[in-house]
């Protein structure tokens, strides 16, 4: 079953690694939120828009509209796959045309990457209607080789003056599968948390390039998210570039991440599922 998830906050805020991927939308706009509607003009938006859906697609759509606050869009087909069950976020019923056409072409074929980045950008500009989740985050810090918790205090010290006041933790290792490509890290402005891909805490991964994946994220929690006279948000400014370029080991780090080599040995089968069952049982041993 094909997902896609929150990418919370105007989060490129998210550190991916994909080596086919391609970039990401600088600026992206932050559509006004849709007030209410009856009962009967909800029915005829989500019904058009199952037509729209349908008639892009080419196949049959049977459309649930969601408000899910971590799956945002998901989809099943029957055995013959000429009938798409598709669970959507409400924001998509308010989504321009050029996002309807991605979001058909990923219906379509979910394993293209044609249209990705528009989806992830149309997500992270429509943040502020996902639902918040009430209490705190659960935070672990504590890894088997890294100690996110001393890296992250040592980077606030040293580069921000301790302006930093963001959590930190790694997060949970997701289901095991072969990969092509890893998100290292996420800010989440909403949480005030950053969190930090747990295949990282290996013994081989040079601590450098954990630091600096801490840092970048710190530093989108320094910055913030620079909003436009227009109304648009831009995530990696010229002041973020630059800061980061300044970083010490900047330059190491990636040297380090454009080597195919560690990319593959990061996500290597041996590799991944002797640390999908450690974090298993570290998170059950609870």
């Amino acid at each position: 079953m094909p997902v896609l998830k929150k990418r919370s906050a105007v989060e490129q805020l998210e550190f991916a690694w994909d080596e086919s991927a391609s970039p990401e939308p600088e600026v992206v706009a932050r559509p006004k939120v849709v007030p209410r509607v009856s009962a009967v003009d909800a029915f005829e938006e989500r019904k058009a828009f199952q037509h729209a859906l349908a008639s892009h697609c080419g196949i049959h759509v049977l459309l649930t509209i969601t408000d899910n606050t971590t799956t945002m869009m998901s989809v099943k087909y029957d055995r013959l796959r000429t009938t798409a069950r598709l669970r959507l976020h409400r924001m998509f019923l308010s989504a321009p045309p050029e996002v309807v056409r991605a979001l058909a072409l990923w219906v379509k074929s979910p394993r293209s990457r044609n249209g990705n980045g528009l989806l992830d950008a149309y997500i992270r500009a429509n943040d502020h209607q996902i639902l918040c989740r009430r209490g705190p985050a659960r935070t672990e810090t504590r890894g088997t080789h890294f100690d996110l918790r001393a890296i992250f205090d040592e980077l606030n010290h040293r580069h921000f003056s301790g302006a930093v006041s963001a959590a930190i933790t790694w997060g949970r290792m997701p289901e095991f599968r072969r990969r092509r490509s890893i998100r290292f890290g996420s800010y989440y402005p909403r949480e005030n948390l950053i969190r930090v891909h747990p295949l990282l805490d290996q013994a081989f991964m040079p601590a450098y390039f954990v630091r600096y994946i801490v840092f970048h994220e710190m530093l989108h929690a320094f910055l913030g998210i620079e909003e436009l006279p227009s109304g648009r948000q831009r995530i990696h400014t010229a002041a973020f570039k630059r800061l980061e370029r300044a970083y010490p080991d900047y330059a190491r780090a990636a040297a380090w991440q454009e080597n195919p080599k560690n990319l593959s040995k990061l996500l290597s089968k041996r590799n991944c599922f002797t640390d999908f069952i450690g974090a298993l049982a570290k998170w059950n041993g609870r």
